[in-house]
């Protein structure tokens, strides 16, 4: 292997060490247990050739590692099932038609794809624009129909990234026909991903029982979880982290995973520079010039969404009341009473579809992120409360307030 002048594999892997990019397979996924191991559970089943109980769906704010945990879910049941089990991979930006989710569905299956071209169906049957009863009614009865015969054939996982952007219609046609496969004993697993609007669009869609699905909220990882997805990979390229380091830099990241991987690099980056194994916090100190710069690009995108909404004076208010909870959590009536306050100050009409509005927007963008806080009193049930999405985000906005 040749490597770049003056720098060793192991440096080589280091500088590529960590991925801050959209979608990238983390160098090691920590934390999502429980999502992981409900997925390892279904996929067993379908070996089994039977189907699972429910199907799979995940929602989190943009950049807790949605797509990056499906992707290396994805690749690492592949590689351990080889052709006995199959897993298309969509999103709704790359399907405008139902025979463009069919090609999907049947993949390189030469015989389910001649029976797509023989229905012909038309462009006219968009996913973007299914209005009339009839064209709702046959994408249903064609989904389910090519959904029975490729998973008969071989097991299938259908994986729907961005679901979010899914019409109602189309994601109650997904969820419907997911139901019925299933229910025929096919061996079929759909699991959906996407942004805290998923929630909105599957409660219009025309399957009510979307719920009975297993549900994953994503949200940040734990201080443990985050110090491991950079310690693991650092050791793997002979990396000494002490523990009190790593748990600083996971708490500078605030646990986000985008962001634990944004401080990797730099940090991999200052490491290869000062030809240093170990990783101390003048490393640390070097590294977080760049990394809060990088950091800074999404504080600037997430502000001009906010501003785009019509949502900075709300966000400001909201941040300067987490201030006073020092960045924890806060409970949903008190950050509805705040959102009614600032209503009220703003001159605006105060009624309770604009609240619940402009916290499902907030919620979208990341901003605040909805949790059950379990009771200290045994036996009580959890609190549902709100945390800050990224509480440096918070900060962000607040400093861009006048005095």
């Amino acid at each position: 292997m040749k490597h770049r002048k003056g720098m060793t594999e192991t440096q080589e892997k280091l500088k590529s060490l960590f991925h801050p990019g959209a979608g990238r397979i983390p160098p090691h996924l920590t934390g999502r247990k429980q999502e992981q191991d409900f997925f390892h559970d279904c996929v067993a089943r379908l070996l089994d050739r039977t189907s699972p109980d429910q199907d799979m769906i995940i929602y989190g704010p943009r950049g807790n590692g949605k797509t990056a945990m499906l992707r290396y879910l994805q690749k690492e049941t592949l590689e351990k099932t080889g052709k006995r089990l199959d897993i298309a991979w969509v999103t709704p930006r790359k399907l405008k038609t139902v025979d463009e989710l069919a090609r999907a569905i049947s993949g390189k299956d030469r015989k389910i794809l001649e029976k797509v071209k023989s229905l012909g169906l038309s462009a006219s049957i968009g996913i973007a624009s299914l209005n009339a009863e009839l064209d709702i009614s046959r994408a249903a009865a064609v989904t389910e129909d090519l959904l029975q015969e490729k998973s008969r054939k071989t097991p299938l996982v259908l994986i729907m990234d961005e679901a979010h952007n899914l019409t109602p219609d189309m994601a109650g046609i997904l969820l419907d026909a997911s139901q019925n496969v299933r229910g025929e004993g096919c061996p079929f697993f759909l699991v959906m991903a996407g942004t805290p609007n998923l929630e909105t669009t599957l409660q219009r869609s025309s399957a009510t029982f979307w719920d009975k699905s297993n549900v994953f909220p994503l949200g940040r990882l734990s201080v443990e979880d985050a110090r491991q997805a950079l310690t693991i990979p650092l050791n793997s390229c002979q990396v000494a982290c002490a523990q009190e380091v790593a748990e600083e830099i996971a708490l500078r990241a605030y646990s986000y995973p985008y962001f634990i991987q944004i401080w990797g690099d730099c940090i991999a980056s200052q490491l290869v520079a000062a030809g240093s194994r170990e990783l101390t916090m003048d490393i640390v100190l070097e590294a977080e010039h760049t990394a809060i710069a990088k950091c800074t690009t999404v504080y600037r995108q997430r502000y001009n969404e906010l501003n785009k909404i019509g949502l900075i004076a709300l966000a400001t208010d909201i941040a300067i009341a987490f201030d006073e909870f020092s960045d924890q959590y806060m409970p949903v009536q008190e950050l509805e009473k705040l959102v009614r306050l600032s209503f009220q100050q703003q001159g605006l009409p105060v009624t309770h579809e604009a609240v619940q509005g402009d916290l499902q927007k907030l919620s979208h963008i990341g901003y605040i992120w909805e949790i059950a806080v379990s009771s200290e009193v045994e036996g009580e049930d959890p609190m549902l409360c709100y945390e800050p999405g990224i509480p440096s985000l918070m900060r962000f906005v607040r400093r861009q307030a006048p005095p």
